[in-house]
């Protein structure tokens, strides 16, 4: 669900935790965010009009991962139903940081605040470029 987030846009991305996703303990396994993050910023720029994989075919670029954080609060577990916001914190040529916040629908309780910082290359040489302008100004950079 598409919305915003101190006038950038933002989107709400569900997900249900699926059993591959826990640990022996039962509770959602630390990598398994990363790809929670990374479904949330795909869904973000979809929202806003950017098909990612268009994206590296169309223009040979690709958003690589430079950095990422995240502040565990509370665990999640199998088959919990997890609301994932994300929007971009900040914007420039040199890089995108979007930031989420993740909570269990149920009872709204924060899991998680994380912040992932992207850089752009050209494809496939891996070679550091400029954000795309257009792609600033849709994230709301």
């Amino acid at each position: 669900m598409l919305g915003t987030h101190e006038g950038r846009p933002s989107y709400r991305h569900t997900i249900r935790v699926a059993y591959v996703d826990t640990d022996a303990a039962g509770v959602v396994h630390h990598s398994q965010y990363f790809r929670y993050l990374e479904q949330g910023r795909v869904e973000l720029m979809r929202a806003v009009g950017v098909d990612y994989l268009s994206f590296e075919r169309d223009r040979g670029l690709a958003l690589p991962v430079v950095e990422a954080q995240l502040k565990y609060r509370a665990p999640a577990r199998f088959d919990d139903l997890l609301a994932l916001d994300t929007w971009l914190s900040l914007g420039s040529r040199a890089k995108l940081v979007f930031a989420s916040r993740l909570v269990r629908s149920v009872d709204g309780v924060l899991l998680h605040t994380g912040t992932v910082t992207i850089a752009c290359v050209t494809m496939p040489k891996g070679a550091i470029c400029s954000v795309p302008e257009d792609l600033r100004e849709k994230l709301g950079a």
